[in-house]
């Protein structure tokens, strides 16, 4: 008997025990400060994980002590303006921010702030400021997106340490991220749901989000990655370096999140990312630099060069998780070592790059929204889907040059200079009405189009990307404005001086009225050659101009620069006028004197058909406004409006064809000459062909024919 009551007290302090040890293990009031937190098994990797991901965050321990230095003794910081309701770049944000710092901080044992008390009471300081007031933006982004996701990372690293009350008070802010919309804010709020749901154990929340987060990773039927790998966000809107850089970082974060966890991605996932990497993103790079033209409306205080950096840590992260093509990241890290040209057909947008320059045209149409001013950013940027092309042959041309543009004189475009404000509207109206807007492209030369019709003013605009030139045509110039209209070449910082030959007498000067004897200009390494003259224009002043003009974000503090303008003249209510300028990227006063006596390029310039055929024959293109006949290569003819490139290889003739309408089944094309393809006819001296054209999401890409003679 004694020894039954004994093995049954036994009993009874083991089942208390395991009950102490089990209430202690499941504690997330975290009252112990000594304790670590603890996750079920099924969550334990992916929060190690978690931790990990922000404990290798850059260590930065002088900048940490000024953060300690200019925290008050509420918890807040005195560089921060807390009535700010600024809806772009809400800069409140910014405290929570410097908690996650000294968190990490803290937290890392390579930081001199390692488990510093000192910094521990700061901590709690800075972040109850917050919890106790809960800070407002005016924008739906900052409380749904952004105070959750700058919010999460204490939370975690710092959880051992917080009380229930600080957990409590957290949670509600957390809890108004929910899984709607799609596209990237899909991807934001999925992650902050998904975080959310570890940080309370939830394992069925955690699969649903990560799941929602992995359905974006896919070709979208409307905002996401389309099947050319260009990204689109509110509408068919081209955003690669606003929503389309954020998306690929977050991928990048949520794989590292998950992976070796039951919540990891298929394995298809990371393939296609490799795609939206060297498909799609790495066009828009170039020596450092992300182009202006894919940057979205963030035009902002050296933009260009911080998101070309975080374009390049995205890279060197998929090089550990994609090790079996590293090499094809570490090539992209060198970012001029893509050379070739790509068009984006649902984009309406062209790249044409060589090691050493790098040009792009963004058009729009009544399919693509050219641009978008939201957040009163970009407030200026009624054009910029006009057909902006831009040169560059260093990183420094359009290098913070926005508070100095004349946003009515957009290099590339064609646009009627009246005197009125530019409309600031948010997407909707960024299209212009032309429906032919395209381009074709065998992935090492191109052509680009644009049918222009917008406010009144039509012009039929092509650029030519053949080599190391770019040939852009303009034709039927057309409208009934009082108003001058004015193409202009380039609007860029003037680098040293300007060359102008006229009438072939070269002279050095800062400026040129109205001059209808121009044959070329040569400023900061790049020549603009006028093949049949035209009414060339030439400035070179110190403007003004004011960040706070671009986004209201800045302060209206006036800076002043000396600007190189370029353009042609084409009067008030032209009626069918035209222009023909060649760029000459790393030209030499030798070279654009060889090119003026030396017309490297035959040239045909009508409303019906624009089109270019080097002296050498080797290579053509013609843009078809129309059906029509056109003398290039003998003569071809089409039975529909397309575009086609044409390039003569040893006894073949390669034929790229695109319709820039997105509308057509199949064009019959005439060829002059005997050619050998499946399909195609001969008679009376001519190959007939019947072109069949991609449809669907497909429609307005390039299709190649290999022709044998």
């Amino acid at each position: 008997m004694k020894f039954v009551i004994i093995k049954h007290i036994f009993r009874l302090i083991v089942v208390y025990t395991t009950i102490i040890m089990f209430s202690i293990a499941c504690n997330t009031t975290n009252s112990d400060r000594n304790y670590n937190v603890k996750y079920p098994v099924v969550l334990a990797k992916f929060h190690e994980n978690v931790i990990n991901y922000y404990l290798n965050s850059e260590i930065d321990d002088r900048a940490t002590n000024i953060l300690i230095e200019n925290l008050q003794e509420d918890g807040s910081w005195s560089t921060i303006d807390y009535s700010n309701k600024v809806r772009g770049g809400w800069p409140v944000k910014n405290h929570l921010l410097h908690v996650q710092n000294l968190a990490i901080h803290y937290k890392n044992k390579t930081s001199r702030f390692y488990k510093d008390k000192d910094v521990l009471h700061k901590i709690h300081r800075a972040l109850n400021y917050w919890l106790n007031n809960d800070f407002l933006s005016t924008n739906w982004h900052d409380q749904h997106i952004g105070v959750p996701e700058l919010l999460l990372p204490t939370l975690f690293l710092m959880e051992n340490e917080l009380s229930k009350q600080q957990l409590d008070k957290a949670i509600v802010l957390l809890n108004r991220a929910k899984i709607k919309m799609s596209g990237q804010n899909k991807v934001w709020l999925s992650t902050n749901v998904m975080l959310r749901s570890l940080l309370l154990r939830k394992q069925d929340s955690v699969s649903i989000a990560s799941k929602a987060i992995q359905d974006e990773l896919k070709i979208a039927n409307g905002v996401g990655v389309k099947p050319d790998w260009s990204y689109h966000e509110h509408g068919a809107q081209l955003q690669f370096g606003n929503y389309g850089l954020s998306y690929l970082e977050d991928m990048i974060k949520c794989y590292t999140f998950v992976n070796n966890t039951p919540f990891q991605f298929e394995d298809s996932k990371i393939e296609f990312l490799r795609d939206y990497v060297l498909k799609g993103q790495q066009w828009v790079i170039w020596n450092n630099t992300y182009d202006v033209n894919a940057s979205g409306r963030q035009l902002f205080l050296n933009e260009q060069e911080k998101k070309a950096a975080r374009l390049k840590r995205c890279l060197e992260q998929m090089k550990l998780l994609d090790t079996a093509h590293a090499k094809a990241y570490e090539d992209v890290l060198n970012t001029k070592t893509l050379s070739g040209n790509k068009h984006f057909w649902k984009s309406d947008f062209h790249v044409h790059r060589r090691q050493d320059f790098y040009f792009s045209v963004k058009m729009s149409s009544k399919r693509v929204i050219g641009t978008e001013s939201v957040n009163q950013e970009n407030i200026q940027g009624y054009y910029m889907g006009d057909g902006v092309a831009l040169l560059s042959t260093h990183n420094e041309a359009y290098r913070n040059v926005f508070p100095f543009w004349d946003w009515k004189k957009l290099p590339g475009t064609t646009i009627i200079q009246d005197t009125l404000a530019l409309p600031i509207i948010k997407f909707s109206g960024f299209k212009t009405n032309g429906t032919f807007v395209g381009g074709v492209s065998n992935g090492k030369n191109g052509i680009a189009v644009m049918d222009y019709n917008r406010d009144g003013l039509a012009a039929k605009k092509s650029w030519f990307m053949f080599n190391d030139k770019v040939i852009c045509l303009g034709s039927g110039i057309t409208t009934n404005s009082d108003f001058p209209v004015t193409t202009t070449l380039n609007q860029s910082f003037l680098k040293g001086s300007v060359l102008v030959s006229e009438n072939n007498s070269v002279t050095r000067t800062s400026r040129v009225g109205v001059s209808q004897e121009i044959d070329w200009v040569l400023h900061d390494h790049i020549g603009y050659l006028f093949p049949n003259k035209g009414q060339v224009k030439l400035s070179t002043q110190i403007l003004e101009g004011s960040w706070n003009n671009v986004a209201k974000r800045y302060r209206p503090v006036i800076l002043t620069e000396n600007i190189f303008k370029l353009g042609l003249a084409h009067g008030k209510q032209p009626k069918n006028e035209k222009y023909e300028y060649i760029l000459v990227p790393n030209a030499s006063k030798d070279t654009m004197i060889h090119l003026n006596k030396n017309k490297p390029f035959k040239i045909v310039n009508t409303q019906k058909i624009q089109s270019v055929e080097s002296i050498d024959g080797t290579w053509a293109g013609i843009a078809f406004f129309k059906e029509g006949v056109s003398k290039v290569y003998g003569g071809i003819t089409v039975n529909k409006p397309c575009v086609l490139m044409l390039e003569h290889k040893e006894n073949a003739l390669v034929l790229s064809v695109s319709d820039p309408s997105h509308s057509l089944n199949k064009i019959k094309v005439n060829l002059k000459g005997y050619y050998i393809f499946e399909g195609s006819t001969y008679s009376n001296g001519q190959t007939q062909l019947t072109i069949h054209l991609p449809q669907g999401e497909q429609a307005g890409k390039t299709v190649f024919y290999h022709l044998s003679k």
